[in-house]
């Protein structure tokens, strides 16, 4: 296992995906990824969403459901970590859907990277809370606009998968194959190291 006492968390799994080597270099070799500005800007949205969508109809079809910010979610099971942003709580039909901020515009096309978080809320809030999850939102500041994502179980059972690589990679210490999309590579923190092995 990895980060956060021995649990995976969101970024580990969204690491793997965009470049396996950053799960090498920061939860086998142990060197931390270095913060980048629009992360910083990322955190401080954060953490005025919760006290900025109290004020806003941020989903106008379910403006009276009961809404949690921040939500930490722990699996003993899936040795998993993760906070969600907001979940919104449909009580009579014992549904969920996980609403993520992000500090960007909206795509043309959701990245898997951004389904892959949504569905590993999903499993969470299945296992822990026991509500049905079958699609989450996404939030995208910089246009003011809103992704609805479905999530189907293919989708859970690709989260299940990844864990288990991930978990591979750092209980064999086993360095994997880079990114196959050079661009990544060109403001990747572990750039250096990386051309050297």
């Amino acid at each position: 296992m990895t980060t956060m006492d021995g649990y995976l968390t969101a970024k580990d799994l969204m690491n793997f995906h965009y470049c396996k080597r950053l799960i090498y270099f920061e939860n086998v070799l142990k060197i931390k990824q270095a913060t980048t500005t629009k992360e910083l800007k990322g955190r401080a949205l954060h953490n005025s969403f919760s006290v900025s969508s109290k004020r806003t109809k941020i989903i106008k079809e379910f403006p009276y459901w009961p809404k949690i910010y921040n939500l930490r979610l722990k699996s003993d099971f899936l040795h998993l970590i993760t906070t969600l942003d907001c979940l919104i709580i449909n009580q009579t039909d014992n549904e969920a859907f996980p609403l993520e901020y992000k500090y960007s515009k909206k795509p043309r096309k959701i990245y898997k990277t951004m389904k892959l978080q949504l569905s590993l809320q999903a499993l969470l809030v299945n296992e822990l809370l026991h509500y049905s999850v079958k699609f989450g939102f996404i939030k995208f500041s910089k246009d003011n606009s809103l992704a609805k994502v479905s999530i189907t179980d293919r989708d859970l059972e690709e989260v299940r998968t990844t864990i288990s690589e991930v978990n591979t990679i750092v209980e064999k210490e086993i360095l994997p194959p880079p990114t196959e999309y050079k661009k990544r590579c060109i403001d990747c923190c572990y750039f250096n190291i990386c051309k050297g092995i």
